[in-house]
């Protein structure tokens, strides 16, 4: 192994494939940072989500060990790793190997679709844009299955309904599809709301049962009885009070700070208001009168149980109505009360009957399943392109990732930039070249106060449509100047972009001899 004395600080060289090879072995107390947020790096992003093998934000040790193996085990010839090619020469790859077999054939077949069938190397791109056409297909990734990958109309209709009724599954493309679970939870929900359905209904040659106990108007009687049901019981429960003392009739109406606190002129107010009071005025006679006293917010509804629920149940007009006659009423739509408890399936209610007895037709679970099982090709194929993406990323890119984590040579470098910077904030007539981007600016602060280093923290406004971030910018030379919390000034990224930058925080330290004296 070589090192390279920067300050007071020995760097790993890592300059090639045996560099790479030499981390394998290197003791992680000599690396330069044994983790790196992701969202600090400036790379590729497919390339670090691929690093990032446990998805926690940060690439550690293991999984830069992991990524060296990988790629020194697929690759035959090392050469293009110390070079930074993005194309990957085809007799370079280790076909000894199951994946770089796989990788090989994917390779050979990218080519073949892209016009290039005799070329002797695949690049990046190439590989990128069938990566591209594949995801964007109706069927491309395992068990998920867009409707527009089924030509029958039919179908294509049944896993529109499906993922309307149950909800679907992403797929690559963003969009939602179904896969093998939801079609099965479809036609569990179906065949249960069929089934609830079947025992509501009135068999042939009769005019009613115990569920329809009104025949045909049953369901719409019980919607009606259900709706004011508990104003009905409420009402009768405060006659009953009424008749054990009177003083209780004071005590259900809107109250005096109630209607003091009421905005007479708004509708929705007064209606809230009122919706909370008695049907009617409780009387010791407990006695509903269909007539009187009424309440107007619930006139409508009362006239609507009269006539459509508690006369057809009674078979006669009726002007009041008592306790025990309410009692007969419940009674009656009892058992459409339980039979409506029981309802199941009404994720897929709204299909009706008529479309989900036709989607019960083998017909619809075969399609699909014949679609599923073709995404499982796809996927495979899917698959092997994305390993051949991952050949060309690491080798492009895993040398210059290694050399900052395990080294930082490119920070001491004045022309070349290491990974972790965002670039150069212009303020109070200066230049910051130096700066990284901060996730979490409480816990790094609390870790920065520490360096004895005078630090700005600012953040970075790109406009409307863009992200919002902050970055820590160390101030090494020079004295405070006018640098303080809410000076403005222009952050220029990487890429040359200008931001509005403003100074969010500082942890300020002594800058010069002078400041420190």
């Amino acid at each position: 192994m070589s090192f390279q004395q920067f300050g007071r600080s020995y760097h790993l060289e890592i300059k090639d494939a045996a560099d790479l090879e030499n981390v394998l072995s290197l003791n992680e107390a000599h690396w330069v940072a044994t983790g790196a947020p992701v969202i600090s790096l400036n790379c590729d992003s497919v390339l670090l989500s691929l690093m990032d093998s446990d998805n926690n934000g940060r690439i550690m040790c293991f999984e830069v060990r992991t990524a060296i193996r990988w790629l020194l085990a697929n690759l035959r010839d090392h050469s293009g790793i110390a070079e930074g090619r993005t194309s990957v020469r085809l007799d370079a790859i280790n076909t000894d190997h199951e994946e770089g077999e796989r990788i090989y054939e994917a390779a050979t077949r990218t080519l073949a679709r892209v016009g290039l069938p005799d070329s002797e190397e695949i690049d990046l791109d190439q590989v990128r844009k069938i990566k591209t056409t594949v995801v964007g297909t109706p069927v491309s990734e395992a068990g998920v299955v867009l409707p527009g990958a089924a030509e029958d109309g039919e179908v294509k209709d049944f896993i529109s309904d499906v993922i309307g009724a149950v909800g679907g599954v992403l797929h690559p493309s963003g969009e939602q599809g179904v896969n093998v679970a939801e079609l099965e939870e479809f036609f569990k929900e179906a065949k249960a709301y069929l089934d609830w359905h079947a025992r509501g209904e009135i068999p042939k040659g009769k005019q009613k049962t115990d569920i329809m106990s009104l025949g045909a108007d049953s369901s719409k009687a019980y919607g009606v009885f259900a709706g004011l049901r508990d104003k009905v019981d409420q009402f009768f429960a405060q006659c009953r009070a009424v008749a054990v003392d009177e003083r209780a009739a004071t005590h259900v109406k809107p109250s005096d700070a109630d209607l003091a606190a009421a905005d007479m002129s708004d509708p929705k107010a007064l209606a809230e208001l009122f919706k909370k009071s008695p049907l009617a005025v409780p009387g010791s006679a407990i006695t509903l009168s269909f007539t009187k006293e009424v309440s107007p917010y619930y006139a409508a509804e009362i006239s609507a149980l009269r006539e459509q629920a508690v006369e057809p149940t009674l078979g006669r007009t009726m002007q009041t109505m008592t306790q025990k006659e309410w009692e007969k009423v419940c009674e009656f739509f009892a058992a459409h009360d339980e039979w409506m408890k029981g309802k199941a399936g009404v994720r897929v209610e709204s299909l009706g009957v008529e479309k989900l007895q036709k989607y019960l037709n083998e017909k619809y679970s075969r399609a699909v399943g014949k679609l599923i099982e073709e995404t499982n090709k796809t996927a495979v194929a899917l698959d092997n392109i994305r390993l051949t993406e991952k050949l060309a990323l690491y080798q492009a890119y895993l040398l210059p990732l290694v050399n900052n984590l395990v080294s930082f040579p490119y920070l001491y470098d004045p022309v070349r930039l290491a990974m972790f910077e965002m670039g150069t904030l212009i303020m109070d007539g200066r230049r910051f070249n130096f700066s990284l981007k901060v996730q979490d600016r409480a816990e790094h602060a609390r870790i920065a106060k520490s360096s004895n280093m005078f630090v700005a923290y600012a953040a970075i406004d790109c406009g409307e449509n863009a992200e919002k971030y902050e970055v820590a910018v160390p101030v090494t030379s020079g004295g405070k100047g006018n640098l303080c919390v809410g000076k403005r000034g222009v952050f220029i990224d990487i890429a040359g972009k200008q931001a509005d930058a403003r100074i969010v925080q500082i942890i300020e330290n002594p800058i010069s001899m002078g400041e420190a004296l």
